[in-house]
């Protein structure tokens, strides 16, 4: 009896427990920081899409934006990845927190000298003896500062989101890693839901009003990581041995990010997950580089449309999260990747060919369905497997490997997207797409991927469970045994 008790009680501490989530302290206001800061993202880079379309209506520079916004990711990633290793991650989100504020009081400055970085030249042409004067408008002194500051925004987010994952798998415990990231997702959705729609007023209204709220985001959410110090848990610190100079540090970093890819390779699921994510990544680029193209351009719908449909996504989203948390625990996260991948190539097929406004909405609302099937499980599957103090440079992998995938798929459309229909371009994207997870079913099949996550787990449980019907066997083998000698000894 006494050890069914205690079986009972373990399973129930094991169980994951959305209350224990609700009411971490240091967990909710590294959320909240980074709700506030997401509405923000949301609304500049809104902004910023719809300002330089409006300026140029050029497919080549949305592409250029894309990249930029990218680029990041691909050279600071895998160095993000081991300082997030080696240092607090605390200081590291407030830092990279500042920096974007910095950025967004730029985007403000360089708003509001627009007119005087924005050359206009008159010419005269004789043409059959009439002279017509020919007005030049070049913006490059506009748009290279707005290029920078994206970079630099970009960046500091580079180092946020390794940190915030691996600072996450510290103050929650490992039991409740879903329930964490499908709380966090839900967050991130509805920061997407309000920034989206503020972002589509503000930007009807003004984009110096949405480059101004903005700034006054990253001010809140630094504020809020700056409590965390008080709050939060203080990661262990790491003892290595101090560089003597810039060649040694950087050999020490190279060896680390080899760490990083070493650690994947030893864990064949997430290998799985990483270059079919990628290869998934490098197919969407083409939605990436052409939605704003496609929802301005060919649909002609306005800014406060894209801010409805993008809060479409969002809703999804958070409806697929808070289906995800009720679940707590999920076994199988490589067949629910295969599915959600295979629900964006048809997404992406629909996105390729429909042009209604209605069944637009329609997509947007798988959209976000098919970002939350992928995200959680995906981030929960690293933290879940991947020692935490190597996680930052697995989650710096992740970003690297992605990142270049997402920044070619840019680039060759951006390329192309001038002389090719947009729609050849997304049914080109989908074809590959299509391909890509056809193999890979086939590949995770054969090598059993899509098996139970926890196997080891299951089986220690499943032989507490024998072990339990064996004492209880014995107990009544030994009573039986005690009655007989009682009823012999009557005899």
């Amino acid at each position: 009896m006494e050890t069914n008790t205690i079986n009972e009680t373990t399973a129930i501490s094991d169980k994951p427990s959305i209350k224990e989530v609700l009411t971490n302290k240091p967990f909710m206001v590294l959320f909240a920081a980074q709700f506030a800061e997401n509405i923000g993202r949301a609304v500049s880079g809104l902004a910023i899409e719809f300002l330089i379309f409006e300026l140029t209506g050029s497919p080549l520079l949305m592409g250029m934006l894309a990249i930029i916004w990218l680029l990041p990711y691909v050279i600071i990633a895998p160095f993000a990845g081991v300082y997030t290793d080696r240092f607090d991650q605390r200081k590291i989100m407030l830092y990279s927190n500042i920096i974007s504020c910095i950025a967004a009081i730029g985007f403000v400055v360089v708003y509001v000298l627009k007119d005087i970085l924005t050359v206009i030249t008159i010419t005269q042409q004789a043409s059959y003896g009439i002279t017509i004067l020919v007005t030049t408008i070049n913006y490059t002194w506009l748009l290279v500062p707005l290029f920078i500051l994206c970079f630099i925004n970009s960046s500091s987010a580079a180092f946020f989101f390794p940190a915030r994952n691996a600072y996450t798998r510290l103050i929650v415990k490992k039991k409740n890693l879903l329930v964490a990231n499908s709380i966090g997702s839900t967050v991130f959705q509805i920061a997407t839901i309000v920034g989206y729609l503020l972002a589509g007023f503000l930007a009807a209204k003004s984009y110096l009003l949405s480059f101004s709220f903005n700034a006054s985001t990253f001010l809140i959410s630094g504020l809020l990581i700056g409590g965390i110090f008080f709050i939060g848990k203080k990661p262990p610190k790491v003892h290595r041995e101090r560089s003597q100079n810039i060649r040694q540090e950087m050999k020490s970093i190279t060896k680390d990010i080899v760490v990083g890819y070493r650690t994947i390779r030893e864990h064949p699921k997430i290998t799985y997950m990483l270059l079919i994510f990628s290869m998934i990544t490098f197919t969407f680029g083409a939605i990436n580089v052409l939605f704003i193209v496609i929802l301005q351009g060919e649909m002609r719908l306005d800014q406060t449309m894209y801010g409805v449909m993008q809060a479409l996504m969002g809703a999804s989203g958070i409806i697929t999260a808070i289906i995800l948390m009720s679940f707590g625990k999920i076994k199988r996260k490589i067949l629910l990747l295969n599915v959600a991948f295979l629900l964006a190539t048809v997404a992406m097929y629909l996105f390729a060919t429909v042009r209604n406004k209605w069944a637009m909405m329609g997509i947007m609302f798988s959209f976000g369905i098919i970002i939350v099937l992928i995200n959680i499980p995906s981030s929960t599957l690293i933290q879940e497997t991947i020692p935490y103090e190597k996680q930052g440079r697995v989650f710096g992998t992740q970003q690297l490997v992605q990142g270049i995938a997402q920044l070619v798929g840019m680039g060759i459309v951006a390329i192309i997207a001038n002389y090719v229909l947009p729609m050849y371009v997304l049914l080109g994207a989908s074809g590959i797409c299509t391909i890509v997870i056809i193999i890979g079913l086939i590949y995770s099949n054969k090598r059993n991927l899509m098996s139970s996550d926890y196997q080891l787990e299951e089986t220690i449980e499943s032989n507490s469970e024998k072990f339990d019907e064996l004492d209880s066997m014995q107990q009544v083998f030994d009573g039986t045994k005690s009655a007989d000698i009682k009823y012999g000894d009557g005899d």
